[in-house]
Order: C-alpha cells, then sequence, then structure tokens
C-alpha cells in the first residue's frame, strides 16, 4: 500500500493492513487444513473469522485511500470534483 514517509497515520494504517494480511493467510492455511482433514465445524468456525479478516482489509484499504486523499493531495482531486459539479 502507499504510504507517505513519516506521516504516522500512513504507517499505523499500514501496519493494521499487514497485520490483517498476515492473519488472512494463516486462516487460508487453517481453512484448507480444515477442510482436508473433513473437519467440517473447523473449517466453517475458519471461514467465518477469515471473513471478518477480509472485511477489516476492505475497510483499512478503504481507510487508507481516504486518508490519502484527505491528507497527501494538496486539495487538488477535490478541487476537481467540486468544479466538475
Amino acid at each position: 500500500m502507499d504510504t507517505v514517509a513519516g506521516c504516522a497515520e500512513c504507517a499505523r494504517l499500514s501496519d493494521a493492513y499487514e497485520n490483517e494480511t498476515m492473519a488472512w493467510f494463516r486462516l487460508e492455511g487453517q481453512l484448507r487444513i480444515a477442510e482436508y482433514s473433513r473437519d467440517k465445524a473447523s473449517a466453517e468456525k475458519i471461514a467465518k473469522e477469515l471473513d471478518g479478516v477480509t472485511r477489516r482489509r476492505a475497510d483499512l484499504r478503504s481507510a487508507m485511500a481516504r486518508h490519502r486523499e484527505d491528507s497527501h493531495t494538496n486539495g487538488s482531486s477535490r478541487t476537481r470534483t467540486v468544479s466538475s459539479s
């Protein structure tokens, strides 16, 4: 994800996204093992956790985009949006 060097919020969001991504990979591996083992109860539980991680990753991507827009664009795209109305 694009971050601006020295921006604490960019770093925080990027770290959170990285943590959720690592959780996603871990859960994906666990889900495969549960599926191969035919452990339906575990697979369902892991799939629910995986859905939560997927949502949090999407939310963090959106938060990063909003932060870049609000803090690092110098208003250029906001000006285009306003003037195009």
